[in-house]
């Protein structure tokens, strides 16, 4: 049997990414690859995709941040001083999600936020989300505005360090 492969996404992953987030979520939450690309820009070693038999099985997409979530299906623009990484998306294929592809993106995640010394991590989980970021850890984290085309969501962090 393969072996699930983790790795730093590169731009040329974006096309097979956007496949994935078309299969993984309703049209509402499914952004163009410009805005998928601006992501990947703004946060290069927080953005990987997880491969199995040479096939894309999941990605994330983390990126440093400052303040309230970012609009979805926009561009990103640049920031100057990151006060946490936030974890933009995170989707894996149907056919994976028993492979703990999910939590092993996050943990890559997760290991360079800690190598750069962030101190917390935040995201959005929308609809069932919800119950897989509680199981890694994460909890309900207070925000002053949660753009409309989240819809049903809830803000999530997770302390890194004291």
């Amino acid at each position: 049997m393969p072996e699930l492969q983790i790795r730093t996404m590169r731009p040329t992953d974006l096309s097979a990414v956007f496949a994935l987030q078309i299969c993984a979520y309703p049209a509402e939450y499914h952004e163009p690859v410009e805005a998928l690309a601006s992501r990947l820009a703004a946060g290069a070693e927080f953005c990987f995709v997880a491969q199995l038999a040479g096939q894309l099985a999941g990605y994330v997409f983390a990126h440093p941040w400052v303040g309230d979530p970012p609009a979805l299906h926009v561009p990103l623009a640049p920031i100057v001083e990151p006060e946490h990484v936030f974890i933009h998306d995170l989707a894996v294929s149907p056919a994976c999600r028993r492979a703990s592809t999910g939590k092993r993106l996050q943990a890559a995640v997760l290991e360079s936020a800690t190598r750069r010394d962030f101190a917390d991590m935040r995201l959005v989980a929308v609809g069932a989300a919800r119950l897989f970021w509680q199981g890694m850890g994460f909890r309900d984290f207070p925000c002053a505005e949660l753009h409309p085309a989240y819809g049903e969501a809830v803000v999530m962090g997770q302390q890194i360090r004291a």
